[in-house]
């Protein structure tokens, strides 16, 4: 005889068979048991691929991983793709896949044509969805090489004769290839580039940090301009940089402050008072993009009041900052 057992929910369950006739033992009991387990399930992480613009020539690849939910194992008959540009790579059929056991694969799109494809991973198995289907899209386009610039000027405001400042320009690959710095020219007196980028290649949507330095070789002011040739279609790039040389033998306050923690400043003004609290001057003409300044128009044995302001592109300043105070001997 056989005996069948077909649970109806998770879990341990007991139970015997009762044998009964005219021997002596007339009674007999035969102990069964059995436990419930959840049905073998095929489930994927992503649930679906999107590979976004990739440019045509190129591939792009994505990991995707198989799991079996249930609680009992499943044998994987077959895996297709479907789609023109989509491939998969590093799964064997048939493949069995234990309670919650896992499986990873590739899933690649390499398009040779500029627009949208959609396509699918179908996975076939004895599991209780027997075939799971992946859905995947991509669009090919054709490769694109553009540079944004974190700010198109730089104010070192005033800076001591022999001294030097840097200030960081961000400089982001906007396009969807790879895109090479061929070139970068400074004029103006005493600005110079310190770590530059030259020859550096960016890859899409990545960001390179070009230092550009201030080191004033005269009193007076000074402009001057950066520009970055590359093989980005909106070359050359630029920023204008100004800033002034203050006398080194000369009375002078140096100045620096912490940057603010408001988003939208562009800039700090720097005001000055010899009355403590009050009848405060601003003594730079355009906002500062350093965080530090020098004051050299100050007198010997005068006392001076200092506050700074963060500013926004809209010219909005924030309130004051504490006042600090400088003797001059």
């Amino acid at each position: 005889m056989s005996v069948k057992f077909a649970p109806t929910s998770t879990g341990l369950f007991s139970g015997y068979i009762l044998f009964t006739g005219n021997a002596a033992n007339s009674s007999v009991q035969c102990p069964v048991s059995g436990t419930g387990v959840t049905p073998a399930t095929v489930s994927a992480t992503p649930s679906s691929v999107s590979f976004g613009t990739v440019v045509n020539g190129t591939t792009n690849s994505q990991t995707v991983q198989l799991k079996n939910t249930g609680g009992s194992s499943l044998t994987i008959s077959s895996a297709a793709v479907s789609g023109t540009g989509f491939t998969i790579s590093g799964i064997a059929v048939p493949l069995t896949l234990a309670a919650s056991q896992t499986k990873s694969f590739t899933v690649a799109f390499g398009p040779t044509a500029s627009g949208s494809v959609t396509g699918s991973v179908t996975i076939k198995s004895n599991a209780s969805n027997p075939t799971y289907t992946l859905a995947l899209s991509g669009t090919g386009g054709s490769a694109t090489r553009t540079i944004s610039l974190s700010t198109s000027s730089l104010n070192f405001g005033n800076e001591v004769v022999g001294g030097s400042i840097p200030l960081g320009v961000a400089v982001k690959n906007t396009g969807n290839s790879s895109l090479t710095i061929s070139q970068i020219a400074v004029t103006g007196t005493g600005f110079s580039v310190l770590s530059g980028i030259l020859g550096t290649t960016i890859a899409a949507g990545q960001t390179s940090e070009l230092n550009v330095v201030f080191a004033p070789k005269a009193t007076g002011s000074v402009t001057g301009k950066v520009t970055i040739t590359s093989n980005a279609t909106n070359s050359p790039n630029s920023v204008s940089v100004s800033g002034t040389g203050v006398s080194s033998t000369s009375h002078s306050v140096t100045l620096s402050w912490a940057a603010s923690s408001s988003s939208g400043v562009v800039g700090y003004y720097v005001y000055r008072s010899t009355t403590s609290g009050s009848s405060y001057t601003r003594i730079n003409s355009s906002a500062l993009t350093t965080l530090k300044y020098t004051d050299g128009s100050v007198s010997a044995g005068e006392t001076y009041y200092y506050v700074v302001t963060a500013v926004n592109s809209s010219g909005t300043e924030s309130a004051k900052s504490a006042q600090v105070t400088a003797v001059v001997p």
